[in-house]
């Protein structure tokens, strides 16, 4: 696979991870359903939070082959992000997104061998929600994300 193809699907599944975020955050915000049922994970706020967290630390990984280990490298892997894909975003979205970080009341990096273990705590409405991570080094942001596994387990 040539690099302009590389790069294009990249830079498509970098547009597609936002908007996914993006969509689904802006559906966390209105009334919820008057009884529990099945409903699409893309429209679960807490999971779609911790998706987008991770996908940022993977995404940086991609970009410096090293992991962050600090909110300010988060928000600049974020920033980039948003201006590489903001031409194809409605201006509500692209505030929403810009926005994003600041969610979270908590972050801590650790490195673990060639791992990092990322604990993070946002709130949903009332509640707040703790999550620790654990993600591998990979080629691709999808490939990290595919690792990826629950260190509160």
């Amino acid at each position: 696979m040539n690099t302009i193809s590389r790069t294009t699907i990249r830079k498509a599944s970098e547009l597609l991870a936002i908007l996914i975020l993006l969509i689904c955050t802006a559906a966390s915000c209105g009334p919820q359903p008057a009884a529990p049922g099945p409903h699409c994970a893309f429209a679960d706020a807490e999971l779609m939070t911790s998706l987008g967290i991770c996908n940022i630390a993977a995404e940086y990984y991609v970009a410096h082959r090293e992991w962050p280990v600090s909110k300010a490298q988060l928000e600049e892997q974020w920033g980039k992000m948003l201006r590489q894909a903001k031409e194809e975003m409605p201006p509500e979205e692209a505030k929403q997104g810009a926005e994003f970080l600041n969610r979270f009341t908590l972050m801590e990096f650790r490195k673990k061998g060639d791992d990092l273990m990322l604990y993070y705590r946002f709130n949903i409405d009332t509640k707040a929600v703790n999550q620790r991570v654990t993600l591998q080094p990979g080629s691709t942001a999808d490939e990290i994300l595919q690792t990826a596994t629950d260190g509160n387990k």
